[in-house]
């Protein structure tokens, strides 16, 4: 028999986009953390350890997009996001054309003056374009 897992599922709040060091624009989802501090800390752990092993992987089912992340170093962890096609297509394939996405895990009307540790993610964008475009059940 398989082994379940339990997978924190997050709705993505408000969407935009961060500045990046780079001076890229790139998009940005809030989520809501304040429930699993093993995802709330992510950012910081990889701020400190290095960026690591990051795997993505998109599912739609209806209206529902689900963004899975899954890291294997420098620690282990698996969340996943779930979007409405309806209101974040256009966001999502902003997504896949930068091929990166940021989580972004505190207020961001505080962003500015704060600085907080957000995680970043490579993106695989047409894997992602592939998912959105499948017909929804």
């Amino acid at each position: 028999m398989g082994e379940y897992v339990s997978v924190p599922l997050f709705v993505a709040q408000e969407i935009g986009r961060t500045l990046s060091d780079e001076n890229l624009w790139l998009p940005t989802v809030t989520i809501d953390v304040s429930h699993a501090p093993e995802v709330a800390d992510l950012a910081r752990v990889h701020a400190v350890e290095g960026i690591g092993d990051v795997s993505t992987h998109a599912i739609r089912q209806d209206d529902a997009i689900v963004v899975g992340v899954q890291l294997t170093s420098p620690v282990q962890a698996i969340f996943a996001v779930a979007f409405s096609y309806e209101l974040h297509g256009e966001f999502l394939n902003e997504v896949a054309d930068a091929g990166s996405l940021i989580f972004a895990t505190t207020g961001v009307e505080v962003a500015q003056e704060q600085h907080p540790l957000w995680l970043s993610v490579d993106i695989d964008g047409d894997a992602l374009r592939q998912t959105m475009n499948l017909e929804a059940d």
